[in-house]
């Protein structure tokens, strides 16, 4: 009996030290979770981030090497020049057309019907759709679900959508926020030319097709940051403002996601501030040279 009550108090006791202990252990260890999967996460967004920009790069150097071997072959007078071969409708049909950029996957659900009007569509156009993104977009005459080249999504009078493409290229940053002070909107696909001067396309300027393919990639889980002459580090706000008369909101109802905004530059939110997405405009080039039968 008297065992029994002198032992009773001591259980009791190793019983709570149990249990005290058991919780700073749990306590420890969400900490130590919450330490690890900070830099856990980091490093899986940078895996999967560069995963992306390497078969985006790769898929558009294959396509640009394409596109000029395309250029090259397809029988044009030979004063022609690269924006006389854009125009011309015999080329634009069997070639490349810059209004095949944006395709309405509501007239053209996937699947049999997609199929089928990429199969009609100008090779180049058909080598472009591994980069194709595909958005839900504001537009003036609703929001529409669309397959297009990423950039900004502009009115065309021209497009069977009544869309197009130009790709931004970010020309001058202010230096203090980073917000984006000069931006250059380029053809998706453009001639590669140095100094102001025309191109060499032209047989009688050295008959080289010489395409480059411009496919910004931006990526959905890291944030674009600017780094000061100090070594300080700033994350680089949205700006809102941008955009001009025939840009078109991207994608998203709400103009958010890593393409989203005016001009596609993309817009997501990051600690309750909307910041602009890890951006590296890839600009393939190839050449080949022009073939001609006189």
């Amino acid at each position: 009996m008297a065992t029994g009550l002198s032992t009773t108090p001591l259980a009791t006791c190793a019983a709570i030290r149990h249990s005290r202990l058991g919780e700073l252990r749990a306590g420890g260890v969400a900490v130590e979770f919450a330490l690890i999967s900070l830099s856990l996460y980091l490093v899986l967004a940078g895996m999967l981030s560069l995963g992306r920009w390497m078969a985006v790069s790769q898929a558009a150097q294959d396509a640009a090497r394409f596109a000029a071997r395309e250029f090259a072959l397809y029988p044009l007078p030979a004063d022609f020049g690269f924006q006389d071969a854009l125009a011309e409708p015999g080329f634009r049909g069997a070639v490349y057309d810059a209004d095949y950029v944006v395709v309405d996957l509501v007239a053209t659900p996937p699947g049999p019907a997609l199929e089928a009007f990429f199969a009609s569509m100008p090779v180049v156009n058909q080598a472009l759709r591994p980069l194709m993104i595909t958005s839900t977009v504001a537009t003036p005459g609703g929001t529409r679900r669309l397959l297009h080249m990423p950039g900004a999504l502009i009115d065309s009078s021209t497009s069977p959508t009544g869309l197009s493409v130009l790709v931004p290229r970010i020309l001058e940053r202010d230096p203090t926020t980073g917000l984006e002070t000069s931006i250059e909107l380029a053809p998706v696909l453009e001639e590669v030319a140095g100094n102001g001067q025309p191109g060499a396309f032209a047989i009688s300027r050295g008959g080289i097709a010489a395409v480059r393919l411009n496919v910004p990639f931006q990526a959905a889980a890291l944030t674009a940051y600017l780094i000061s002459d100090a070594g300080e580090s700033r994350a680089i706000k949205a700006d809102t403002s941008l955009g001009g008369s025939n840009v078109i909101l991207g994608p998203g109802p709400d103009g958010a996601g890593p393409y989203a905004g005016s001009l596609g530059l993309g817009r997501q939110e990051a600690l309750g501030t909307e910041v602009r997405p890890f951006r590296r405009l890839v600009a393939a080039q190839a050449l080949f040279r022009r073939e001609l039968i006189l």
